[in-house]
């Protein structure tokens, strides 16, 4: 049974507190880090409004070019690939929560295209940031294993729990982690892990010396500090970035939304 997502880290859960989202003052900050959950069936909606109130000039994301690149080239194909494949697999197949999984793996993920059309819109800049060597990995595996008939049978014999519960879940471990402040054990010894946070960190500082306000899109665990005082979010310490979850966008109304 294949699964592409990024590798989790482990560290610390704190043991309480409040886990829920509040309703977040507006920042003043030229720098915006907002933790998403990748695969959140609302993060298009969430991530849209926070942009839609923030007003960034540049929003910049936790994609590569690559990346963007090749899913608009492939999407499709994966598309027809998995329908194709459901005819085959039992009636109701479709609505399995592992399969709506994939099919939401084999999208352009929600942050991009929140990016995308927000800025599309309003004029702003948008950036894919991140390295590619994972995508150009990974990308090319979809049709002949993500995908195949075999794996999606696999899929069907997981736990049918709703993707919005995984999410909320996500969310509230995100929370913790961000108030009880634990950190990350020192960077893996993947020097992959340390390029990319790296790559990203002088990327973003770069934005930051050039004015305005930039809001950066990502997943939440890159927003907690390695023990070591490595990674993005220590590294980026002299830039004073706010740090916010893609759940607050649930405070604000949903006005002038895309979302297909």
């Amino acid at each position: 049974m294949q699964d592409y997502g990024e590798q989790k880290q482990e560290w610390c859960e704190p043991s309480s507190g409040r886990v829920g989202p509040t309703s977040p003052a507006l920042p003043a900050n030229n720098l915006i880090l907002i933790g998403t959950v990748h695969g959140d069936p609302r993060g298009y909606e969430r991530v849209w409004r926070l942009l839609d109130r923030l007003r960034p000039e540049v929003v910049t994301v936790e994609i590569s070019r690559f990346s963007v690149r090749y899913r608009g080239a492939w999407e499709g194909r994966w598309r027809r690939q998995l329908n194709e494949a459901l005819t085959g697999l039992p009636p109701g197949a479709s609505g399995h929560p592992a399969i709506q999984r994939v099919a939401g793996q084999i999208a352009l993920p929600f942050e991009y295209r929140a990016a995308r059309d927000y800025c599309r819109r309003y004029g702003a800049k948008c950036l894919p940031l991140d390295l590619g060597g994972l995508s150009r990995r990974h990308l090319p595996r979809y049709g002949p294993e993500l995908l195949s008939p075999d794996n999606l049978r696999a899929l069907l014999e997981t736990p049918a729990e709703p993707q919005e519960d995984l999410v909320a879940q996500e969310f509230r471990r995100a929370r913790l982690a961000l108030e009880r402040a634990p950190w990350r054990p020192p960077l893996p010894g993947s020097r992959e892990t340390r390029r990319r946070e790296f790559f990203v960190t002088r990327r973003l500082k770069d934005q930051v010396m050039k004015g305005g306000r930039i809001v950066h899109l990502g997943g939440w665990e890159h927003l907690i500090p390695w023990r070591d005082r490595d990674g993005l979010r220590s590294w980026l310490e002299e830039q004073k970035p706010y740090i916010m979850l893609a759940d607050e966008g649930d405070f604000f109304p949903s006005e002038g939304s895309e979302n297909p």
